[in-house]
């Protein structure tokens, strides 16, 4: 019998990789016409390398993480009791969801969380139509909350006349003329409240129009009713009710909302209150977890700052290590926080990885971004971790208003000096710098300071601009050292069949070959994939 559900969910799509993907992609190694992850190379060589039966294994794969959101709001609206279906990938669930909305389902919820584009929404809420033209198309999440601070900026005076068209054509509710097959936007920080009373309105056969916190119209100007607080629910989830499968998969778990840092570039300040999550919720959630065939429970934080204290860190892992969860776990905090002690209790929690929010080499530039950091506390920071043989990624933005050829030389210096212990792997990912609309480094001010002009990553500053900055990314690239992966989109840095070590000897094979793509050396690289495929 065909699947039928009240609500269907969209809650992502293959994922999105934006600010200087091709300039990354140019450090990656690609076989059968992907980035070769570790499960990817697995595959390939378990495969013979046939690059065709490859691909149709890697598109058959699932993902190594769960999402959140999607996965929360089938929870949350079953509860309030509605019968609902999640996709989790429009593309690849696409016979799925077609079979879905044959029903004529009564709304199709679209979360933005990985939908940053209005362009991208519009496209799938057209789909949805085209297919069941009565159901009601809502729309909500961080995408439509930062359109209506977008509109809120532009209204103020505070987005140069010259930005909006470039702001309105990724957003919603600046421009009265732009159209959208979306029914109704639901405007807050977190609106499922405002989602349960439309969906009710709905069943009931009410008018939803009058109630707080929508958007609707578009074509001929948008409506939007009186926007107010809604009440900030923990995020507690009962894994054991998901409907897909955990087993094995990275499952995201939120500690705390917001961060009460204020990075210049960042556009996520102060969107969303700073609240922390007590850790006996923490620790009941994780238990909701199915070990997998390993018997770990795998958990990566999804908290802007997992860590914005030393007693936090002493809460959390100690709980951890105290509750015997047998959890591997991965998580972003600030470089600030980490010393022998904080990294040690980490290890015995079971942190596998942690990210690092680094973003440049250079102290002036750390000063400019107003990271409240220094390279020396950067580099002891990441020694800590490395001496308990905990891995980690660190991001880094190019061109920032300020950077100039010396600043990246002293960004690349400080990769280059990332120690090398215990077989630990120190990914890096570098984003192309973007003007961001809610950051605070694209208000007058600072723009004014900095000679900064454009919007998104077509920009320009006193120093540099996009397109060096492109050029900067691949400068940097080709100067560090082979121990030092690139991050590779939907990698985590373990595989059943490697060892710590073992793996650290794979990244570097693979970085090696990756610089010899399309120069012709074949009979080095070929030595070099005889040589990977032993650890395979």
């Amino acid at each position: 019998m065909t699947e039928a559900a009240d609500i269907v969910i969209l809650a992502g799509d293959a994922p999105l990789e934006v600010l200087g993907q091709d300039e990354r992609d140019a450090a990656r190694l690609h076989v059968a016409g992907v980035q070769a992850t570790l499960d990817v190379l697995d595959t390939y060589f378990r495969l013979d390398q046939d690059e065709e039966a490859t691909r149709r294994a890697v598109e058959a794969q699932s993902p190594p993480f769960v999402s959140l959101n999607g996965a929360y709001l089938e929870q949350f609206l079953q509860d309030a009791g509605f019968s609902t279906a999640l996709i989790t990938n429009v593309s690849a669930e696409s016979t799925r969801l077609d079979a879905l909305l044959e029903r004529q389902p009564m709304a199709v919820v679209i979360s933005t969380t990985f939908f940053p584009f209005a362009k991208q929404i519009n496209a799938v809420a057209a789909r949805v139509k085209s297919r069941a033209p009565a159901t009601t198309v809502i729309a909500g999440g961080i995408q439509v909350w930062k359109s209506f601070r977008h509109r809120q900026l532009h209204e103020s005076g505070l987005i140069a006349p010259e930005l909006v068209p470039a702001v309105s054509e990724h957003n919603y509710l600046m421009d009265k003329h732009a159209d959208s097959p979306v029914d109704i936007f639901i405007v807050s920080d977190r609106g499922e409240d405002t989602l349960a009373r439309v969906l009710q309105c709905l069943r009931a056969g009410r008018d939803y129009h009058g109630l707080e916190n929508l958007a609707y119209g578009g074509g001929e100007g948008w409506t939007i009713t009186t926007i107010t607080d809604e009440p900030q629910h923990e995020i507690s989830m009962d894994w054991s009710r998901y409907s897909g499968d955990t087993k094995g998969a990275y499952v995201p778990i939120q500690a705390g909302l917001g961060c009460r840092f204020g990075c210049a570039f960042c556009d996520f300040s102060g969107l969303r209150p700073v609240q922390s999550r007590s850790v006996d919720s923490l620790v009941e959630e994780i238990r909701t977890i199915a070990p997998g065939s390993d018997g770990l429970r795998r958990v990566y934080f999804t908290d802007d700052n997992l860590f914005p204290s030393r007693r936090r860190v002493e809460e959390i892992c100690g709980a951890l290590i105290r509750e015997n969860l047998d959890v591997r776990w991965r998580g972003l905090c600030r470089i600030d926080i980490l010393d022998d002690a904080v990294a040690e209790m980490m290890a015995h929690s079971g942190c596998l990885e942690v990210l690092l929010g680094v973003e440049s080499g250079d102290a002036s530039m750390l000063k400019a971004m107003q990271k409240h950091v220094t390279p020396e506390q950067i580099l002891a920071g990441v020694e800590s971790l490395s001496r308990q043989g905990i891995h980690t990624k660190s991001t880094f933005i190019v061109g920032y208003p300020g950077e100039t050829d010396q600043t990246v030389k002293n960004t690349i210096e400080l990769l280059n000096a990332y120690p090398e212990h215990n077989g630990v792997v120190h990914r890096y990912l570098l984003f192309l710098f973007a003007v961001l609309p809610l950051s605070r480094v694209a208000q007058p001010e600072l723009r004014e300071q900095t000679g900064l002009e454009g919007y998104g990553y077509h920009w320009r500053h006193a120093t540099m601009d996009a397109s060096r900055a492109s050029k900067q990314i691949v400068r940097i690239q080709k100067a560090l050292k082979t121990t030092l992966s690139p991050s590779y989109v939907m990698e985590v840095p373990e595989h059943s069949a490697l060892s710590r070590r073992a793996m650290h000897e794979v990244f570097v094979l693979r970085n090696e070959l990756a610089r010899l793509q399309g120069c012709g050396a074949t009979d080095k690289e070929r030595a070099l994939w005889d040589r990977m495929r032993e650890y395979f």
